[in-house]
């Protein structure tokens, strides 16, 4: 029996492939487990930044049950049906040339601010709402809420509240719950490019 060999032939190596062969596919190996991992770790990420998506909208939703079935859709409706009835009482005139002069609004609505002085229960009523809005502004700002169900659900009706409250709160921005100023950043943050 011949003995086996101890000298290895030159150029080949496991399995007939060439030593420049395993270095070629440990490349490749190495090249596609680090974009295995990279892409490992994008997919982790995207999948963790959609469940916090998941829970600020959850979240957003529990604030518009609160808003519904706590008092504050109730407050902001009666408030609402006390602006346009305050509005049906001023002459047609009056409204045509408030609708085209900013400084007939202004005039408009210091006659309103007036008339909200005059009844507690509307003064607790504007309270209530931007106590809600200031709370659902914090959560927006803290990152708890989801802003874009937050615009769908609320951007009209904060700008609308605004437009209309808005010089009453400025005016008695001592006597809120955050001085007003969360509800003003809550509409800013919902609409930053201002309301058409």
């Amino acid at each position: 029996m011949s003995q086996p060999s101890s000298k290895r032939r030159v150029g080949l190596s496991f399995f007939y492939v060439s030593d420049a062969g395993w270095s070629l596919l440990s490349s490749i190996v190495t090249v596609a487990t680090f974009v295995g991992a990279v892409g490992g770790i994008f997919w982790a990420v995207f999948e963790y930044r959609e469940s916090q998506e998941t829970e600020r909208t959850k979240y957003t939703l529990t604030l518009i049950e609160t808003w519904e079935t706590q008092g504050y859709r109730q407050a902001y409706g009666e408030l609402r049906e006390f602006y346009t009835a305050f509005i049906e009482t001023v002459p047609p005139a009056d409204r045509k040339t408030a609708d085209a002069s900013r400084h007939a609004r202004d005039n408009l609505l210091q006659s309103f601010n007036r008339r909200i002085a005059q009844e507690p229960a509307r003064q607790e009523q504007v309270r209530e709402v931007v106590y809600f809005f200031n709370r659902l502004g914090l959560c927006v700002n803290a990152s708890l809420c989801s802003k874009e169900t937050t615009a769908v659900f609320f951007n009209d009706t904060v700008q609308s509240f605004l437009d209309v409250y808005g010089p009453y709160i400025e005016s008695n921005k001592e006597t809120f719950p955050g001085r007003g100023a969360t509800l003003v950043d809550l509409s800013q943050e919902l609409n930053p490019a201002g309301r058409d």
